[in-house]
């Protein structure tokens, strides 16, 4: 479809385009004019192409400390920007390597099983409270508390001790976004100085008395040589906890409802084939996902991606909603398939960075759509009457109205 001249200003202002109700044709139409574009917004290059955004999350001459460097030059050295830099998605090269294989030790203990029973009982006793047919925003009811609850039982944090914490995860996220001013810098260091003043007790409490929940595994085994100080586990925490699943997951199970209320068929499907359960958590991460564009890098030496040259300095990005729906690799990529096999999208980040908390994210969304199955018949969403999250490098909704029937 051509462009008009205010879809090309506003993907140049943030190429996210956050709130939009459909940037997907837009994606297509730049993709089809060039695979990689310059954005002058946030001042990089931006990957419309699956191709070439999965040779970006596996290139090594791609550091996201480079980025960095330029935010914490920018907006001073006292910022939320310099002590990202301890942070695991920041860190490059053998360094980040340590601290991943660490992480992923810590992740790998977790009882899968029993976790995922916990997160059925959880929207069990959420869906409880509610009237076949009542109207009701989603979000306080299911799908923040979800990811809140999940990670107090990882990390040994009761519920209410997180409430003011949550007040303050949208500043921190944004101050991880494409684009920069004083305004989300001064969120991010806002959000941090409460994240500081909550996890700092919690943390001194599990050195002296570790337990055997997530948390005290993080803080180090000397079996592995690794011990983590205070302030990269403070990062740690904030980031692949409360960034990027209380923030994310609620997003993903928003744009899960909306899919399924406007595509009734997906719900009637999987109730005769529930073998499909686990191709359709994928393919809702492929069609919406909640993180449209990763965190970005910088490159050392010129690179060549989708016909481009990325000169030597300059930051980039994968757009990951957009590379999700390339032509060149997913037939018929703008319609749902529940049976989509292979998908090989990027929701994930697969490469040098890739996500965590994927196993924890496809878990809680499987877990919400069982519930939904065995208990409901139909989902409406009354998209009027709700409102689509502002937030760089995110999609999703911040309140919305449903009815199950």
């Amino acid at each position: 479809m051509p462009l008009s001249d205010h879809e090309r200003r506003a993907f140049q202002l943030d190429p996210c385009l956050p709130g939009h109700p459909d940037p997907y044709p837009i994606y297509a139409a730049l993709r089809q004019e060039c695979p990689v574009q310059w954005c002058e917004g946030p001042g990089m290059w931006i990957l419309l192409g699956h191709p070439e955004s999965e040779a970006h999350m596996r290139d090594p001459r791609c550091y996201r400390q480079d980025h960095l460097d330029k935010l914490i030059q920018r907006f001073g050295d006292e910022r939320i920007f310099r002590r990202q830099i301890h942070d695991l998605p920041y860190l490059d090269g053998e360094r980040h390597g340590r601290v991943r294989q660490h992480m992923l030790a810590a992740f790998r203990s977790i009882d899968l099983v029993a976790l995922e029973q916990f997160c059925l009982d959880v929207v069990h006793q959420r869906i409880d409270a509610v009237s076949s047919g009542e109207w009701l925003d989603l979000m306080p009811l299911l799908a923040n508390p979800l990811p809140v609850l999940v990670t107090g039982q990882l990390l040994g944090v009761p519920e209410h001790q997180q409430i003011e914490v949550l007040e303050h995860v949208g500043r921190f996220v944004r101050a991880r976004g494409l684009t920069q001013t004083e305004q989300t810098a001064t969120g991010g260091d806002e959000a941090m100085a409460v994240y500081n003043r909550f996890f700092m007790p919690l943390l001194e409490e599990r050195r002296r008395n570790p337990t055997d929940d997530l948390l005290s595994r993080l803080i180090g085994d000397p079996r592995s040589g690794i011990a983590l100080a205070d302030e990269q586990l403070l990062l740690i925490v904030s980031s692949n906890f409360y960034s990027a699943s209380i923030y994310t997951v609620p997003l993903l199970i928003s744009n899960a409802a909306l899919l399924l209320s406007r595509q009734p068929e997906v719900l009637e499907r999987l109730r005769r084939q529930p073998e499909l359960l686990a191709s359709t958590v994928e393919e809702l991460l492929r069609y919406d996902p909640p993180a449209q564009a990763l965190n970005a890098s910088a490159v050392r030496e010129p690179i060549e991606l989708g016909g481009c040259t990325i000169p030597s300095g300059a930051s980039l990005t994968a757009l990951v909603g957009a590379a999700n729906r390339d032509p060149r690799v997913f037939a018929d990529p703008d319609s749902f398939l529940a049976n989509r096999n292979p998908n090989p999208h990027l929701s994930f980040a697969p490469g040098l960075h890739q996500c965590l908390g994927l196993h924890l994210a496809r878990l809680e969304l499987r877990a919400v759509l069982q519930v939904w199955l065995e208990r409901f018949s139909r989902l409406d969403v009354n998209e009027s009457g709700s409102t689509r999250l502002l937030g760089d490098r995110f999609r999703g909704f911040q309140n919305l109205l449903v009815r199950f029937l």
